[in-house]
C-alpha cells in the first residue's frame, strides 16, 4: 500500500498543452524554412535583374555549367548553397524569436501577464 506523502503533488502531463506547444514550434519552423526559401528566391531573382526572362536565362547557364562541373566543384557548390540557406534561416530564426519564446507561453493563462 503506497501511501502519499503530506506536501507532495502528483504531478501530470498536460499532453493537449504538449501539443499545442509542438504544433506551435512546428509551424513557427515552417514559417522561417518558407521565409529563408524565400530570400533565396528572391537572390536568384535578383541575379536576373528582377525579369522572369532573364532569370530563368541565368538559371539554365548555372544548371549548363553544374552539369559540366567535376564532382568537387559540385559538392563545393552544393556545400556553399547550403551554408548559405541555413545562415539566412538563423538570420530569420534570430529576429523572429520572440514568437519562438511565445509558443511556450501556457494556453490556459487567458493573456494574463505572468508576475516573473
Amino acid at each position: 500500500m503506497n501511501r502519499r506523502r503530506s506536501g507532495t503533488k502528483s504531478t501530470s502531463i498536460n499532453w493537449g498543452a504538449v501539443a499545442a506547444c509542438a504544433l506551435r514550434l512546428t509551424g513557427w519552423f515552417a514559417v522561417n524554412v518558407l521565409a529563408a526559401a524565400g530570400v533565396l528566391a528572391l537572390v536568384l531573382f535578383a541575379i536576373g535583374d528582377f525579369s522572369l526572362p532573364l532569370t530563368m536565362a541565368q538559371l539554365a547557364n548555372l544548371a549548363d555549367r553544374y552539369v559540366a562541373a567535376t564532382t568537387i566543384r559540385r559538392d563545393r557548390f552544393d556545400q556553399e548553397v547550403i551554408i548559405g540557406f541555413f545562415a539566412i534561416l538563423l538570420l530569420i530564426a534570430f529576429f523572429r524569436r520572440g514568437g519562438f519564446a511565445r509558443a511556450f507561453e501556457d494556453a490556459s493563462d487567458n493573456g494574463k501577464p505572468s508576475n516573473a
